[in-house]
């Protein structure tokens, strides 16, 4: 290896080291227990001073020949480049003086600390204990960020504030005991002796009741009583200075396409329509006439299409998988090693919460990868939704995905832990529909489900640029998510607001998706009868989840003879 290969490695590795040191629970999530004793430094100082690191390492990058690399580090490299760029790009944004909303913050990603901090030593309870004492400064520094977004007009939508509001306050409810992060000490096994239960129960308590509870009321009454006065009125970003410039960036940075606005409100629109002609012609062999939205109250009413308790719900899924797993090794070489499992997202925030995500296991894989689903009125989610879902969460879709790129032994830590949004939600809505090319979707109403969420990714493309570039309001965009798809009208709020509050995320799905199946077709033309389904698997995943320009230009040659 030349020097400026090696240099280049060297640069990734201290990148790495740096994020970790500095997003000390996320090191932690991945299973890097070195700093199980602290939280995120979200101070404007700790921020800046994070930028002025990225800039330094992005010159010392941009002077590297990339002709000299080789041809794995000259992909290295462009993704490098980018992430540094995008992270100095975010800060010039002041994305940081809106730390939290109703889908991400500190307020609900801090509980859930307690589903991947390790509870098996004294040690680990004390570092856990420490992180309880350490979350009033957290949250100090989300009010400080959000203050100084008041003073620079750089506030969130109000509605969404009011939702993270209400998420804060029920944490000043809890008693002690009740409260979600009480509960690992029920993890003290027999290896602890009773002295040892006793102590770091009462610290526990005590860390709860004086540090954690008193933060969470801080905040609460901060929302409640300052922050949404200043609130923005206007659903989208366009709305903030630099708005519109900001989101085509959030586009770009979402699809990693140089698709701009109005290009995908386009795609959106005709995919809505390509996928609404294929929900229509189903209705007809169902025997239904009328519109999509008359054919999801029908649906509605029939009862034995949903579920009666959440336990149904959860052996739906099992059953489901279990078929799966036995498919996969007909479309794919390679499968990953670690296992996943189901989980019921918790009752604090099921309410805003969607109806399913992936949790990848950790880089020991101490644990699972889990497939967490929405227990939220059970008897309101259909069963035909099902079997898309589980194939989009679990497999073939994202565990799948990412449990495979975290067992890549070849690739930098910033390409197995961090990836394009577009190829992972790619990659999970197009295993959706090849689970339909695998044999499944046994039933018209599975297939519907199917085409219900395929619609639903394409209404996202025109409702996204909808609310951030072509200024709709909330109940605009509800009201064409209603017309144009199956989904409930609870789903429909929350999905919403959940666009409002990221901007250009709803994006990957579609575009990602759109782009694999192109290259598969251009794959499949190229190599005719060679063409094989397993190989074109296993040469899409064996790079990570790469950025939708780079996907294109490896898999073109790859295919050249």
């Amino acid at each position: 290896m030349n020097n400026k290969n090696e240099e280049l490695q060297n640069c990734l590795q201290d990148y790495w080291e740096h994020r970790l040191k500095h997003n000390p629970t996320y090191a932690t999530y991945i299973g890097d227990h070195r700093y199980d004793d602290a939280l995120d430094d979200l101070s404007e100082e700790s921020i800046a001073a994070q930028v002025g690191y990225y800039r330094n390492l992005l010159s010392k990058i941009e002077e590297i020949d990339e002709n000299i690399l080789t041809p794995e580090n000259k992909i290295n490299c462009s993704i490098f480049k980018n992430t540094l760029h995008n992270h100095i790009r975010m800060y010039e944004y002041k994305t940081h003086y809106i730390p939290m909303d109703q889908m991400s913050g500190p307020h609900i990603d801090f509980p859930q600390i307690i589903e991947f901090h390790p509870f098996g030593t004294r040690k680990d309870f004390e570092n856990y204990i420490a992180r309880l004492n350490a979350f009033p400064l957290l949250i100090e520094q989300v009010i400080e960020n959000l203050q100084k977004g008041i003073q620079q007009k750089i506030t969130a939508f109000k509605k969404n504030m009011e939702l993270a509001a209400v998420q804060a306050e029920t944490f000043t409810k809890f008693t002690t005991e009740d409260n979600p992060l009480f509960s690992p000490v029920q993890k003290m096994n027999e290896g602890f002796s009773t002295q040892d239960k006793e102590e770091l129960t009462a610290s526990i308590k005590e860390a709860i009741s004086s540090s954690v509870t008193p933060a969470y009321t801080k905040l609460f009454q901060y929302l409640n009583n300052e922050y949404i006065k200043h609130c923005r009125e206007k659903e989208g970003i366009w709305a903030l200075p630099d708005g519109i410039d900001m989101y085509r960036f959030f586009a770009r940075y979402h699809t990693t396409t140089e698709l701009s606005p109005e290009e995908i409100h386009e795609i959106g629109m005709n995919e809505v329509e390509r996928i609404g002609s294929e929900i229509k012609k189903l209705m007809q062999e169902i025997g239904f006439s009328g519109s999509i939205r008359e054919f999801a109250d029908y649906v509605k009413e029939k009862k034995e299409l949903y579920p009666k308790n959440s336990q149904e719900i959860l052996d739906g899924y099992r059953a489901i998988l279990t078929q799966m797993d036995k498919r996969l090794p007909d479309f794919f070489g390679r499968l990953p090693k670690a296992e996943y499992d189901l989980k019921e997202i918790e009752k604090y925030r099921e309410q805003s919460a969607p109806a399913a995500y992936y949790y990848p296991p950790p880089r020991d894989f101490s644990r699972p990868g889990y497939f967490y689903t929405n227990m939220y009125r059970p008897e309101q989610r259909p069963v035909f939704i099902m079997e898309a879902l589980a194939y989009h969460e679990a497999v073939p879709g994202h565990h799948l995905q990412i449990a495979i790129m975290q067992e890549l032994k070849d690739l930098p830590d910033l390409r197995k832990y961090e990836g394009s949004t577009a190829f992972i939600e790619g990659w999970a809505l197009y295993a959706e529909k090849l689970a339909g090319e695998m044999g499944f979707y046994h039933n018209d109403f599975s297939e519907y489900g199917r085409l219900n969420f395929e619609i639903w990714r394409a209404v996202r493309l025109v409702v996204d640029t909808g609310l951030h570039y072509y200024k709709w309001g909330r109940d605009e965009a509800i009201k064409y998510c209603m017309e144009n798809s199956g989904e409930e009208s609870h789903e429909i709020e929350v999905e919403v607001d959940r666009y409002i509050a990221m901007p250009g995320q709803a994006l990957a799905y579609k575009v990602g998706e759109l782009k694999i199946l192109e290259i598969r077709e251009k794959v499949k033309n190229a190599l005719g009868p060679k063409f094989d389904i397993k190989e074109f698997h296993d040469r899409l995943l064996e790079n990570g989840a790469l950025p939708m320009n780079i996907l294109e230009h490896v898999m073109t040659q790859w295919m050249k003879p």
